[in-house]
C-alpha cells in the first residue's frame, strides 16, 4: 500500500473538514519510500485544508513522501507521515509482520488526544486485511478519530497521551509485550514552548528506545514542517548518550 500518491476529491477522510466551504476540495496522498530521516522532506501538493480560528482559509502542505525506516539503535521499524490518521494503517501492518501484538501500549505524544469516535468501526476481522484497513483509514479516518478504533480492533490496549511536562516527567511504563511510540510533532509547536524542550526531547528518545514500533506525524495545519522537521531531526541525533531506564 501507498505505491503510489493520490488525491483524495470525495466528501470523506481528512477532506470532510469545511468541504462544502472549500473551492474544489481535494488532498493528496503522496507515496511511501524507504530511506533515512534526511529523505523527509516537505513536497508541493495540499494535504490539508481547513479554516482557522480566524476563519481563514489555511491549505497546508504535506511531506514529499512517506518514509519508512529504522530506529539507529534498535533497528526497529519507524515510520514518518504527515495526516496523523495514516499510522492506523501502518500499525496493522506491524501487526501483521509480527511487529506488534494485539493489546499493544500505545504512548502517545501530542498536542492532542485524537480519540474521537469515527462514524464507521472496523471489526477484528476486517482490520486482518490490509487493503480494507488502507481504505478505511484514508477514506473515513481522519487526524482526530483514528485511536479509538485500533482499541475496537484489539491492536490497542492502553493507551498513555503524553500532553505536558507532567506526563513527561511521571510516566514510567511497565514492561510490555509490545510498545508503539507515537509521536505528533505538533507537541513542538510554538504554542507548547512553555514544556521543557531538553526534558520533552530526552523522554521521547528514551521511551523511542523501547518501542517495538515508532510513528510520526508532522501534522502541517499544526505546526509549520520546516520546524517540524528540526525537531524529527533532534529526535534522532545523539541517542548514542542515551542509556535504557529501568522500568522496561
Amino acid at each position: 500500500m501507498y505505491q503510489t500518491p493520490f488525491f483524495i476529491t470525495g466528501e470523506t477522510g481528512n477532506n470532510t473538514f469545511s468541504f462544502h466551504r472549500r473551492q474544489s476540495p481535494k488532498l493528496y496522498v503522496p507515496s511511501l519510500i524507504r530511506g533515512g530521516i534526511v529523505d523527509v522532506r516537505v513536497g508541493s501538493n495540499v494535504m490539508f485544508e481547513d479554516f482557522d480560528e480566524q476563519n481563514q482559509l489555511r491549505s497546508c502542505v504535506g511531506l514529499e513522501h512517506f518514509v519508512r525506516t529504522t530506529h539507529p539503535r534498535t533497528g526497529k521499524p519507524v515510520v514518518i507521515v504527515d495526516n496523523h490518521n495514516h499510522v492506523f494503517y501502518f500499525w496493522h501492518e506491524a501487526r501483521s509482520q509480527n511487529h506488534l501484538q494485539n493489546g499493544s501500549t500505545l504512548i502517545h505524544i501530542d498536542q492532542h488526544k485524537d480519540s474521537r469516535e469515527p462514524e464507521k468501526w472496523l471489526t477484528c476481522k476486517e482490520s486482518t486485511d490490509l487493503k480494507t484497513v488502507f481504505d478505511y483509514t484514508n477514506f473515513e479516518l481522519n487526524v482526530g478519530n483514528y485511536i479509538s478504533p485500533a482499541i475496537k480492533t484489539g491492536l490497542i490496549g492502553k493507551v498513555k497521551t503524553i500532553a505536558g511536562e507532567a506526563d513527561l516527567k511521571q510516566f514510567h511504563p511497565q514492561k510490555h509485550d509490545s510498545l508503539i511510540v507515537n509521536i505528533d510533532l505538533d507537541f513542538w509547536a510554538p504554542e507548547m514552548d512553555y514544556i521543557d524542550h531538553n526534558l520533552s526531547i530526552r523522554k521521547t528518545q528514551e521511551w523511542m528506545l523501547h518501542a517495538d514500533l515508532v510513528t510520526i506525524a508532522t501534522s502541517p495545519f499544526f505546526i509549520d514542517q520546516e520546524r517540524a522537521l528540526d525537531t524529527l531531526r533532534c529526535l534522532f541525533s545523539n541517542t548514542n548518550h542515551l542509556v535504557a531506564y529501568n522500568h522496561v
